[in-house]
């Protein structure tokens, strides 16, 4: 992806504007190499974590928490909370967030993990800063069946949604967000308004600038994002499906967190499945009756 107008420019599988993206993830329904849509959803990560799951290029790194040294990105690495990932010239990545949430950022973005964890219910807090570049975010619609939150934040502006796609992009002062489908909360400047599908709405310093129309060059350049997804989502499966006829091993953190998070990670785990049990037994009851 790319931007293009407003002095920013990127080149890539994609052009765009620049803009602030979240966007919805659509299913994909035929089983992989013996692994459906619903057994890889349960192979993903405890609690939720991006996943690198498509670099093109060879300038991708992430800093790790705590660390001072950036290091090449690889393909199935995670991407934690507090971790930042910077995409150079003529690159690009796409991370996912369990099956149905990807993040695509194009050439020279850097993009903060600033939280990702589990809920009470089953879902997820995800809080992104974009920090430079352009993003796309394509965000499953039924995130308030488990109370999930899916944030992002470019210059003081803070993008919420419930089930999305949208893009963000920051140069300078200057941020822009453009919706494709559904409607992005905006807050900014202590005011808040709705971003509508086929709208894009541009700030400076954090304050409102102008509301217009997407253009025919952003609605096809979205369209070719729906395309490029679905081959995302494939390689997902792949690496699942060989992750589980041990081909290959699961990703680790280069640099382990200190052994408070470790057990604070392992408590949210055992939560997440406690309440995952309670919500099958509850079904089966139901369908019992």
């Amino acid at each position: 992806m790319g931007c293009e107008g407003g002095g920013m420019e990127n080149t890539g599988l994609f052009k765009a504007l620049p803009v602030i993206v979240v966007s919805s993830f659509l299913l994909f329904a035929s089983p992989l190499d013996g692994i459906s849509q619903t057994d890889s959803s349960n192979i993903g990560t405890e609690p939720p974590e991006y996943v690198v799951e498509d670099i093109h290029g060879s300038n991708v790194r992430v800093l790790e928490e705590g660390e001072t040294q950036w290091e090449p990105a690889v393909e199935g690495q995670l991407v934690d909370s507090g971790d930042e990932i910077k995409v150079g010239d003529a690159c690009e990545a796409t991370l996912m967030l369990e099956n149905e949430t990807s993040v695509h950022l194009s050439e020279n973005s850097d993009m903060k993990v600033e939280k990702i964890a589990p809920n009470k219910t089953g879902g997820f807090f995800s809080r992104l800063q974009v920090l430079a570049g352009l993003m796309l975010a394509d965000v499953k619609k039924n995130l308030q069946d488990s109370h999930s939150a899916f944030e992002v934040e470019s210059n003081g502006v803070v993008c919420g949604v419930r089930g999305t796609a949208f893009e963000v992009s920051s140069q300078g002062d200057n941020s822009q967000v453009s919706t494709h489908e559904g409607k992005v909360e905006v807050a900014s400047a202590g005011e808040t308004h709705m971003v509508t599908a086929g709208n894009a709405s541009s700030f400076k310093r954090g304050k409102f600038q102008l509301l217009r129309r997407l253009d025919r060059f952003e609605i096809q350049r979205f369209q070719k994002w729906r395309v490029f997804r679905q081959e995302v989502r494939q390689k997902r499966l792949r690496r699942i499906a060989e992750i589980r006829n041990h081909k290959r091993q699961p990703w680790l953190r280069r640099h382990p967190r200190l052994k408070n998070e470790l057990g604070r990670d392992r408590e949210n785990r055992k939560g997440g499945r406690k309440l995952e049990r309670k919500k099958i037994k509850k079904k089966f009851q139901r369908e019992d009756r």
